[in-house]
């Protein structure tokens, strides 16, 4: 499993349990890929690379703004969801 695959999991995980995460994937998916870099970027400036929490956010960010990632967690939690 890649490092992306893993992220994507844990995200997943994280969404079912809160449903703002989940509220974040769903906006990010109306995104365009500029928009998404400015995200990224933002992400980058404000939250702090050495603090624990706010590191794992930037990499939070930088995995759901990559191209298609988004939409593919929602297609993922959409489809779980169909199952139960």
């Amino acid at each position: 499993m890649n490092e992306n695959e893993k992220a994507i999991l844990e995200i997943i995980e994280a969404c079912s349990q809160n449903t703002h995460l989940f509220d974040i994937i769903k906006d990010i998916t109306k995104l365009d890929n500029g928009e998404r870099y400015k995200l990224r970027r933002m992400a980058s400036q404000v939250l702090n690379k050495n603090n624990g929490i706010d590191k794992e956010a930037i990499k939070f960010y930088y995995v759901v703004t990559e191209q298609g990632v988004a939409e593919e967690i929602l297609r993922r939690i959409q489809s779980s969801e169909t199952k139960t």
